[in-house]
């Protein structure tokens, strides 16, 4: 498997606290999806919440005893296949099972082999999903950051297309990208929306991805992605009526 280094620097104090102590998750297949994951690989900006993916069913009670913070966390929810906890620092740990989805790149492990964290692209395709869902202006700069470290935005809404389908709808998610009137998007700043503008501006088209089955490597099973056609998109300019598709 691949490494990088984290951005252990971006991270605020409660979560480097927490940091080595993360280390048993992987052995369950946990892969770190949401913002902290794209701020370790970016430092882009500080994310306060721990959220991690998994294709095999959450099992609490094997997490806490993997975990011994978990044991003094307190219980945000627990429910089929999720599991929050809010430790007394006001770090949240979310873990989150069953997922089929699958990913369309490969999983790194930090360098100092703490956790497995998910794909740019996986990640461009998670957030241009959840800006359907949400309007909050962290979101669109987690996405303008990825734009600027070279992740393609037609991958991500292809990704997406492919993983969501058929819950995903391309243009609506293209509409929503350069709609900044709802939620805290006075927030976001002049140069992140001009990135995603020019973003969206300059996709034509969308490319044929393939999906793995599992999100963590260890996962993926013996079946051959089937490829989608190339989807032709188009945009119009951002308009300043209500938002669509949400």
């Amino acid at each position: 498997m691949d490494t990088f280094t984290p951005r252990l620097d971006i991270l605020p104090r409660a979560q480097r606290f927490l940091w080595q102590r993360l280390r048993p998750i992987q052995q369950f297949g946990y892969v770190l999806y949401g913002g902290t994951a794209i701020a370790l690989r970016l430092g882009h900006r500080q994310s306060v919440d721990f959220d991690f993916f998994n294709s095999n069913p959450v099992d609490p009670g094997a997490l806490r005893a993997a975990l011994p913070f978990l044991r003094i966390a307190t219980v945000r929810q627990e429910r089929p296949n999720t599991y929050e906890i809010e430790t007394g620092s006001g770090v949240r740990v979310a873990f989150f099972g069953g997922l089929d989805f699958g990913r369309v790149g490969q999983p790194e492990q930090t360098d100092d082999g703490v956790l497995q964290v998910a794909s740019l692209d996986d990640l461009m395709a998670t957030k241009v999903k959840v800006i359907l869902q949400r309007s909050e202006s962290k979101d669109y700069r987690d996405i303008a950051a990825m734009l600027r470290a070279g992740v393609r935005l037609e991958t991500g809404l292809a990704a997406a297309q492919k993983m969501y389908h058929p819950t995903f709808p391309p243009t609506e998610a293209l509409k929503a990208l350069v709609y900044f009137e709802d939620g805290d998007m006075a927030r976001l700043s002049k140069e992140d929306r001009a990135v995603l503008i020019e973003a969206a501006r300059r996709l034509k088209s969308l490319p044929t991805v393939k999906v793995t089955p599992g999100l963590a490597p260890d996962q993926a099973v013996a079946i051959a992605p089937v490829g989608r056609p190339t989807v032709r998109v188009r945009i119009d300019p951002p308009k300043q009526g209500p938002r669509m598709g949400i």
